[in-house]
């Protein structure tokens, strides 16, 4: 694909999202559709800009699917390109896939489709059209105007109530956790890492939309009607039903494991820091003997300043990828450093008052467990928190 050609629409459409990359790329996963996948291509491109690439990752589809792309190939030049892969390995790893390729190859955002026309090229505009406001933008069943042709009223009252489970699970503020036709921005990408993502099936549509209503993006729904495939045979079976409302569970809970891992960078982080300042104090102060009250301030300071660093690049990545440190963020983290030092002192005064102790250095210990409770939760909530935006519905 030809990563220079520029459209202006597209380009008007990503406003600032554009940040000097190329155009959009349209994500399409193929297994058997070689009754659907000429129309399709050729209905994407009728209604897309003319900057638009579409890449087709296709699982060694037995009926063909690859050949006709192929064919294709030679009409539509470096705007369309296949990966063909050895095996069926599922919709869910070739969207990440192409996910990784847009990335790679610089695209300002990945468009996900499905090549059985239930995610119809018509709306293509209209959802380009909310990509320089939103960084996710969302072709919804569940908003007003938007629905679902031909289903029956039991597959109605299934969607809806799947949709009210992970709203009540995860967040209200996202209708259709379970719809492939979505716009990612190249900036949500970056945001969620797409690397991450554990689940597979239908379930990586609810956890990508999860991590990114976490990672702060701005997320829109957009009404769409899906159609019921006209040709092939759908892949959607009970199985994938069940799996994806257990894995919003995983992926609920997948928060503590979290939460359990960055304390467990936050203490490490601080044990070096810790090291740090013994290691300078000892320095300046038993070998150069320099006075020792400046020097501790210093030795805290440079200290503080590493463990800043460490916990932006480390132990809160999830929270501060994409964002540079910054030197109000720093004084921040060293106020709430003061802050657990203080609660330290006072915890172990208070443990000493009041228990009889063997050793004064468990009072210390309690003090110090104390204030690193205090540092880790104000770090967290305060310092490397998550910059969190809005969603609209359209």
């Amino acid at each position: 694909m030809n990563q220079k050609r520029r459209d202006p629409l597209i380009e008007s459409c990503l406003g600032t999202e554009w940040g000097g990359g190329s155009n959009l790329l349209v994500c399409i996963p193929t297994y058997n559709e070689a009754e659907n996948i000429a129309p399709f291509i050729t209905a994407v491109f009728d209604a897309a800009p003319a900057g638009a690439d579409i890449l087709v990752i296709d699982d060694n589809s037995p009926d063909g699917t690859a050949g006709i792309v192929e064919k294709l190939i030679q009409k539509y030049n470096e705007r369309l390109s296949i990966i063909k892969r050895p095996g069926k390995q599922g919709g869910a790893s070739a969207f990440l896939q192409s996910f990784e390729y847009g990335l790679k190859h610089n695209y300002a955002a990945m468009l996900a489709m499905d090549a059985d026309f239930s995610h119809d090229p018509k709306y293509i505009p209209q959802i380009l059209s909310k990509a320089g406001e939103y960084d996710v933008v969302i072709g919804s069943r569940l908003v007003k105007g938007g629905g679902i042709e031909k289903r029956s009223l039991a597959r109605n009252i299934i969607s809806a109530g799947a949709s009210l489970y992970c709203r009540a699970m995860l967040t209200p503020g996202i209708k259709d956790w379970t719809g492939g036709y979505n716009l990612w921005t190249r900036k949500a990408l970056e945001k969620i890492d797409v690397t991450s993502i554990f689940t597979r099936a239908y379930s990586f549509q609810i956890e990508m939309k999860y991590k990114a209503f976490r990672a702060g993006c701005k997320i829109c729904e957009i009404p769409v009607i899906f159609p019921d495939r006209t040709k092939g045979v759908s892949k959607m079976t009970s199985a994938y039903f069940i799996t994806a409302l257990l894995d919003v569970w995983r992926i609920k809970f997948f928060r503590i494991k979290n939460t359990v891992e960055q304390m467990f960078k936050f203490a490490l982080t601080g044990g070096l820091g810790t090291i740090t300042n013994l290691a300078l104090f000892f320095l300046l102060v038993d070998i150069l003997g320099l006075p020792p009250i400046p020097v501790s301030i210093g030795c805290f300071l440079i200290s503080g300043a590493q463990n800043y660093i460490i916990h932006h690049k480390w132990s809160f990545v999830e929270n501060t990828r994409g964002t540079p440190p910054s030197i109000k963020k720093f004084f921040t983290f060293i106020f709430f450093a003061l802050l657990g030092l203080a609660v330290n002192i006072f915890v172990m005064n208070t443990v000493l008052r009041h228990i009889a102790l063997p050793y004064k250095t468990i009072a210390q210990a309690c003090g110090i467990l104390a204030g690193m409770i205090i540092n880790f939760i104000t770090a967290k909530l305060i310092v490397f928190r998550r910059q969190r935006a809005g969603r609209q519905t359209k």
